[in-house]
C-alpha cells in the first residue's frame, strides 16, 4: 500500500497542473490495460507478432509516463504517445489481430480521442485528420488485400475481442472522465474556499484600512494640536521678546532678549522639522522649484552658521568651484533647509577646529548640472557601525555620549527624504573623534549661463556695501512706517497672552484695537462696531474661528459683513493656507507672528485714507 501511495503522490502531485495530471490517468490506464489486454490476445489466438507489437506498446506508454513526469513543462512525450500510438502501433495491431471485425477499430478510435485530451488544439487536428486517413486505408487495404491481415480463429473470438476492446476503452474513458469531474469539483471546492478565505481576508483589510484612516486623522488631529499648543506660547515669548528689544535701552537685558530670541527660534525650529516630518510622511510634501541665485543661498547659510560657529570659536569657510552656474532652476527652500541642516549638525557636533562648507557641480547635459555640496567638519566623527543608523528617523547615534546635544533626530533623515524627492542621495564619510564629510548631489537646471565666482571675493564685496544699504534699510524701513489711528481692528483669541502681543507688537501704529476672547465676544462687538480688519485665530473652545467666521458673515444686522478677516493662527500644517482661504479669510499669518509681517500685511488691507505715512 506504502508502494501505491508513494507512486500516486507522484503522479498527482500540488505542482502539476489538472491537465497534466489527467495525461498521467490516460498513460496510467492504457498501461495497467496492456497487461490483461496481452493475455486476452494470447487467449483468442493471436499470432506472435500481434502479441509482440502490444507488449512493445506496453513498454513504450511505460517510457512517455515517465518522461512526461521528468520533464512536466515539454510537449513532446505527449506528442509522441499520440503520434506512435495512432500512426503506428494501431495501424500495425490492425492488421496483426484481426482487422477490422475485432476490438483495433475501437482501440483506433479510442486513440484519436484521447489525443484531444493529450495534446493541443492545432496537433488535435493534425492527428485525427491523419488518424481517419489511416483507418480508412486500413479498411480498404482488407478489402482488397485481405491475405495480408491476420485473421483470428473464430467468429467467437472476434467478438470476444471486440467486447474486451469495448469493456477496456469504456472503463478507461469512464475513469479519465470521472478523474476529470473529480478534479474540477475539488478545483471549484478549493476557488469556493479561497474565495471565502479572501472575502474574510478583504474584510479584514478593510476593518485594518479603517483603523489606519482613524489612527491617520488622529495623528492629524495630534499634530495640529500640538503645532497650536507649541506654537502659541513660542509666539508670546517671541513676540515680548520682540518688545523687549525693541524698546529695551540696557545693553545686558538686551543681551538676554537676544539669548531668548536665539532659543525660542531652535523651539520653533524643532517644531517644524517634526510637522516636515509629518508630512513628508503623509505624502503631502511638494516641491515647488523656482528660478534662483546660487550665491543668495551661499550667503544665507554663512550668515545663518556664522554666529553660532563664531560663539564656539570654530573657524567657519565657504569655498566653491567659481565656475558653477550663477542662476540655478529647483526648490531654493528646500535646497537651503538641506545645507541648513547638514551645517547645523556640524556645528553641533565640533568642540573645536573648523566647520568646512563646499559647492561644486558636475555637469550632465547643456541644461542641467549636479549640484554638489559637501559639509566637512572636525568633529566627533561617527563610527562605521553606527552611519549605517544616521537616516533613520528619530534616532541619535551614540546617544550616551551625546546627551547635552540638543535634537530631535529627524535632521538627517529629513534631510535624506527632501534630497531624495529632488532625486539626489546623500552620503557620508566619517572617521570617529577626526570629523565627517557629508556630500549631497542634486540634479538642477541650468537658468542662466552665468557663474558664480569666487564666494569670499563677493563676500568681501558685500560687506562693504553692508554699511550702506544698511543705511538705505532704514531709511526704507522709515519710509514703510505708517500710523492709522482712525483705523479699527478686532484681535480674537482666547489666550490673553496672544492678545497682549498682537497689541504690543501695533502699538507704534496707533490703531484702535479691541480684543475678543471668544468666538461668542467676538460676535457682539460685531454687531455693535465697525472694523477695517478683524485678526482671528482658529482652534477656540466652544467656537473656533471659521464657526465665528461664518456668522460674522450671517448676522443680520451685523457692520462686518464684507470685513476682510484674517487668519491668526499657530496650525502651520501643510494645506493651512488654503483650507482658510477657502473657508473665507482674506489672508493667513502663522505664529509666532513677527510685526514686520502683522504689518505688512495689515497695510495692504487698511482703507487707503487712514494710513499715515510716517514721511508725509
Amino acid at each position: 500500500m506504502n508502494f501505491i501511495r508513494k507512486y500516486f503522490g507522484y503522479f498527482f502531485r500540488s505542482e502539476l497542473t489538472i491537465k497534466h495530471k489527467l495525461v498521467n490517468v490516460i498513460l496510467g490506464c492504457a498501461l495497467l490495460v496492456q497487461i490483461p489486454s496481452i493475455i486476452l490476445t494470447i487467449a483468442v489466438g493471436t499470432n506472435i507478432w500481434g502479441i509482440i507489437i502490444q507488449f512493445l506498446m506496453a513498454v513504450f506508454i511505460a517510457a512517455i509516463l515517465y518522461l512526461t513526469n521528468r520533464f512536466p513543462d515539454s510537449l513532446v512525450p505527449s506528442i509522441l504517445i499520440a503520434t506512435v500510438a495512432n500512426m503506428i502501433g494501431f495501424p500495425l495491431m490492425y492488421f496483426m489481430c484481426g482487422g477490422y471485425r475485432t476490438g483495433i477499430v475501437i482501440w483506433m478510435l479510442f486513440g484519436a480521442i484521447f489525443t484531444w485530451l493529450l495534446v493541443d488544439v492545432k496537433w488535435s487536428v493534425v492527428i485525427s485528420v491523419i488518424v481517419f486517413c489511416l483507418l480508412n486505408g486500413c479498411l480498404r487495404f482488407e478489402e482488397h488485400y485481405p491475405q495480408y491481415v491476420s485473421f483470428l480463429d473464430t467468429r467467437n473470438d472476434e467478438i470476444l475481442d471486440t467486447g474486451i476492446a469495448f469493456i477496456f476503452v469504456t472503463v478507461i474513458f469512464g475513469l479519465i472522465f470521472k478523474y476529470q469531474t473529480y478534479a474540477y469539483e475539488k478545483q471549484a471546492r478549493t476557488l469556493k474556499e479561497n474565495d471565502e478565505e479572501l472575502r474574510k481576508l478583504n474584510e479584514e483589510l478593510a476593518e485594518a484600512n479603517t483603523r489606519l484612516e482613524s489612527a491617520s486623522a488622529a495623528k492629524s488631529s495630534f499634530l495640529a494640536n500640538m503645532s497650536h499648543e507649541i506654537r502659541t506660547p513660542i509666539n508670546a515669548v517671541l513676540g515680548m521678546d520682540e518688545m523687549i528689544l525693541r524698546e529695551c535701552k540696557d545693553k545686558q537685558i538686551l543681551e538676554y532678549a537676544n539669548d531668548i530670541d536665539s532659543a525660542g527660534h531652535q523651539l520653533l525650529s524643532l517644531v517644524n522639522d517634526i510637522l516636515d516630518f509629518s508630512k513628508i510622511e503623509s505624502g503631502k510634501m511638494e516641491l515647488h522649484p523656482v528660478e534662483y541665485e546660487l550665491f543668495s543661498v551661499m550667503n544665507d547659510c554663512y550668515n545663518m552658521i556664522f554666529m553660532r560657529a563664531k560663539r564656539k570659536e570654530l573657524e567657519f569657510i565657504v569655498e566653491n568651484d567659481p565656475e558653477i552656474p550663477a542662476f540655478l532652476y529647483g526648490d531654493e527652500v528646500r535646497i537651503r533647509q538641506v545645507i541648513m541642516n547638514l551645517l547645523t549638525n556640524a556645528v553641533k557636533y565640533t568642540k573645536d577646529g573648523s566647520v568646512r562648507l563646499i559647492f561644486n557641480y558636475e555637469k550632465i547635459d547643456d541644461d542641467n548640472i549636479k549640484l554638489i555640496v559637501s559639509v566637512k567638519d572636525t568633529g566627533i566623527g561617527i563610527s562605521g557601525e553606527n552611519q549605517k543608523y544616521l537616516f533613520d528617523s528619530f534616532r541619535r547615534v551614540d546617544e550616551k555620549a551625546n546627551r547635552n546635544i540638543e535634537g530631535t533626530g529627524l535632521g538627517l533623515s529629513i534631510t535624506k527624504k527632501f534630497t531624495e524627492m529632488m532625486g539626489g542621495t546623500v552620503g557620508v564619510e566619517s572617521v570617529l573623534y577626526e570629523g565627517s564629510t557629508f556630500t549631497v548631489q542634486i540634479p538642477q537646471k541650468i537658468a542662466d549661463r552665468a557663474t558664480v565666482g569666487p564666494f569670499a571675493e563677493r563676500l568681501n564685496h558685500k560687506a562693504a556695501q553692508a554699511e550702506e544699504d544698511a543705511d538705505k534699510a532704514r531709511e526704507e524701513e522709515k519710509k514703510d512706517r505708517f500710523t492709522a489711528p482712525r483705523a479699527r481692528i478686532l484681535v480674537v483669541d482666547d489666550v490673553k497672552m496672544n492678545l497682549n502681543v498682537v497689541r504690543l507688537l501695533l502699538k507704534n501704529t496707533g490703531m484702535q484695537i479691541d480684543l475678543a476672547s471668544s468666538g461668542e465676544e467676538c460676535l457682539k462687538y460685531t454687531l455693535v462696531k465697525r472694523y477695517d480688519i478683524i485678526l482671528m485665530d482658529h482652534m477656540m473652545p466652544i467656537m473656533d474661528g471659521i464657526e465665528a467666521l461664518h456668522k460674522i458673515r450671517e448676522q443680520a444686522d451685523g457692520l462686518n459683513a464684507d470685513t476682510p478677516v484674517v487668519a491668526l493662527t499657530a496650525n502651520a500644517l501643510v494645506g493651512a493656507q488654503e483650507m482658510y482661504l477657502d473657508e473665507g479669510f482674506v489672508s493667513y499669518i502663522s505664529k509666532p507672528v513677527k510685526s514686520i509681517d502683522l504689518e505688512a500685511a495689515l497695510v495692504k488691507l487698511l482703507p487707503k485714507d487712514k494710513i499715515v505715512r510716517e514721511n508725509g
